[in-house]
């Protein structure tokens, strides 16, 4: 019996364990189970999401349109504004104004464009006497008033910086007259013409450097690179009136057409050389003599700077000089007239000191195989004498020689003198062919050279046999002493 219960007892447990994993596995799994939904909802949400689809895609595409549109309309702008910009002078950049070292200026922002005007007036009052000037040996004193100089200017640069150009007019001394003639060509009578205060062109050039090298070149009425006292503008001169030397040997006041290369490293040394149309061709056409008074001309100069700074030798003594200054320069011209030849060469040099202490010499000479005669200058212009038959085409040797110095006192008073010597051929029969010139004077500067005053006298112990217009000399017969005193005003703006 006991054999039998123990089988129904294990079968009982198995049921038992097996009806509790049962209810165990029952209770894991959910007690709900999702809903499908009806197959029509389905095919609304499908639509929905492609309605989304196709909203995204078009925004998509009218942004691409728009921002190919933008693309298209900046290309156009920039097109516009490119062509618009090279038909400008200025090429659509600020312009501004305003005074700065010293200068009045108008100029793009960008540096590629700067006018400067300027202007220069020199007043001046001479008291001119002379010994024995009038018949009877009686001496003669001329007095008055006189507009020495009255420039106006423009300078500055175009296109680029390395592109610069100087033009300037002085205005005509003096009254002259004219010839009339009857159509057949004869002479028949003068008129006067109103020529005092006209404009007259003196400067006209443009220069361009060959950017990061030391090259320029420079073209148009220019100066002759000659000499220092002459190539100095009037408005840096430490008297009244250039040297006489200058004015008979060199270029004066006056300016010859033509071109020249510059070689500038920024150094000890400076050179300038090319043709032109002859000394003293300002304002002529392209006619050799006798329409004009030369074929062409060549000239150079160098200069060796020993010390000091540049812009303190681009002017005559030592106003505002920083440096202790020391320059050497040669040069010569030589202008061609048929067969005659003149040729003039410089040796010159200039010492400067910011204590205000300065000096300036020069030797000149010059030599004609045919000589037609010496230069001088006028109140309308330079003109040239007439040699008489002593030496008239024929070969001889002139020359002068200068000292100048002064001293500046607390940059405001300077006492100044000059002395010169020079041998002129070609002067009137039994004239005096060896002149000196002694210049004393003293200058008061207000504002450096754009306001100053200056009391300046000359004495020639044997006076000159010829008139200098520039210097306000006279001239002098049989030897007889002259003497100018002159008051002089300058004003640069």
């Amino acid at each position: 019996m006991s054999k039998v219960r123990r089988p129904r007892m294990a079968a009982i447990v198995s049921a038992a364990i097996a009806g509790m994993c049962s209810i165990a596995a029952a209770a894991d799994q959910p007690t709900t189970q999702p809903t499908v939904p009806p197959a029509g909802d389905v095919a609304s949400e499908i639509s929905a999401l492609r309605a989304r689809i196709d909203q995204l895609e078009k925004q998509q595409k009218d942004q691409e349109i728009k921002q190919q549109q933008a693309a298209e309309q900046a290309t156009v702008s920039s097109v516009m504004k490119d062509a618009d910009g090279h038909s400008k002078m200025f090429d659509n950049v600020g312009i501004s104004a305003g005074y700065k070292d010293n200068r009045f200026f108008i100029g793009s922002d960008d540096g590629n464009f700067t006018l400067r005007p300027w202007y220069h007036l020199q007043i001046r009052y001479v008291a001119n006497w002379r010994e024995d000037a009038k018949p009877g040996n009686r001496d003669d004193t001329q007095t008055g008033f006189e507009i020495r100089r009255m420039k106006i200017g423009l300078d500055g640069n175009m296109f680029s910086p390395d592109f610069t150009y100087l033009f300037n007019w002085a205005t005509s001394r003096a009254n002259g007259t004219a010839t009339v003639t009857n159509s057949s060509g004869a002479t028949i009578g003068t008129v006067s013409n109103s020529l005092g205060g006209v404009p007259i062109l003196e400067e006209a050039w443009v220069k361009y450097h060959f950017h990061e090298t030391p090259w320029y070149i420079k073209a148009g009425q220019i100066k002759d690179p000659l000499l220092h006292d002459q190539i100095t503008s009037s408005k840096y001169q430490q008297s009244a009136e250039r040297s006489l030397t200058a004015d008979v040997f060199a270029n004066g006041d006056a300016f010859t057409e033509g071109a020249t290369v510059i070689f500038d490293p920024k150094t000890f040394v400076r050179v300038e050389a090319g043709v032109n149309h002859g000394m003293r061709s300002a304002n002529t056409n392209f006619q050799d003599p006798p329409a004009n008074a030369y074929n062409f001309g060549v000239a150079g100069r160098a200069e060796f700077k020993l010390m000091g700074r540049w812009q303190d030798y681009d002017q005559v003594g030592a106003v505002n000089t920083k440096e202790r200054l020391f320059v050497v320069g040669i040069g010569a011209d030589s202008s061609q007239r048929g067969d005659a030849t003149q040729t003039v060469g410089v040796v010159d040099a200039m010492y400067g000191s910011p204590s205000g202490l300065n000096f300036y010499g020069a030797f000149v000479d010059r030599y004609t195989n045919h000589n037609f005669g010496f230069q001088t200058q006028s109140a309308t212009g330079a003109s040239i004498s007439t040699p008489p038959a002593s030496v008239a085409n024929k070969p001889t040797n002139e020359y002068s020689a200068m000292l100048q110095g002064g001293y500046i006192i607390n940059k405001l008073v300077e006492p100044f003198g000059r002395y010169e010597y020079m041998h002129v051929e070609g002067t009137p029969a039994g004239s005096n062919n060896y002149i000196q010139v002694i210049t004393a004077g003293v200058n008061w500067y207000f504002v450096g050279h754009r306001a100053k005053l200056t009391f300046q006298a000359q004495y020639l112990p044997k006076g000159i046999p010829f008139a200098d217009g520039a210097s306000d000399l006279l001239t002098s017969t049989n030897s007889r002493s002259e003497l100018v005193g002159e008051v002089q005003f300058q004003l640069l703006i």
